[in-house]
């Protein structure tokens, strides 16, 4: 099998390919292994996730999508966790169907919002700030197979949103959500 980047531009030379299904089995892949890294949805266009050791996909981890609406002062606000290898086209509609909305998004629908996040990739509009901002909480497997969860007190979730991989493999994201809002595209022709 060739693994490439989305637009075939890059071939990556690392291996085995694994695609775990529970963040147990991300912990066991992390532990076991001398080197990893995280492939995702493959849309970059160089080669951080290339190299010796063993590629991992999380496209087929199994964390359900959890909403939650803490109002109030010291809360969250409105936030959605979802599993790393979710994409943004998919994510958009489960928000929209519940009534909510990502403050941006994603250029491209098949783009995974972890890969987004740890690599500060900007969303669409001209006045947005990078996906990354909309971060709340992160979930990271680390060199010896722990799990650490950080959320929006912890001193270490600002330096540890994008960090290219460095910190180990980002499993859950946690992001600021709001109330869905409709938007219109105008396309002008023969102008």
């Amino acid at each position: 099998m060739t693994l490439t980047t989305w637009a075939g531009s890059h071939t990556f030379r690392g291996g085995p390919l694994v695609r775990p299904t529970s963040v147990e089995e991300v912990a066991r892949v992390v532990a076991g292994a001398r080197h990893v890294r995280a492939v995702g949805s493959r849309h970059s266009f160089h080669d951080l996730a290339d190299g010796p050791g063993t590629l991992v996909a999380l496209d087929r981890l199994d964390v359900p999508l959890e909403i939650r609406d803490d109002d109030g002062p010291g809360t969250l606000g409105a936030t959605v966790t979802v599993g790393a290898g979710v994409r943004y086209g998919e994510l958009a509609r489960d928000l929209h169907a519940a009534g909510w909305a990502l403050h941006t998004m994603a250029s491209l629908p098949h783009i995974a919002v972890a890969g987004t996040v740890a690599t500060a990739t900007h969303g669409s509009g001209d006045s947005a700030v990078n996906l990354a901002a909309a971060v709340r909480g992160l979930e990271v497997v680390g060199a010896g197979g722990e799990v650490r969860r950080l959320g929006r007190d912890d001193d270490e979730l600002a330096g540890s949103v994008v960090a290219l991989g460095a910190l180990g493999l980002v499993t859950r994201v946690t992001l600021a959500i709001e109330p869905t809002y409709e938007v219109a595209q105008e396309v002008w022709l023969d102008l």
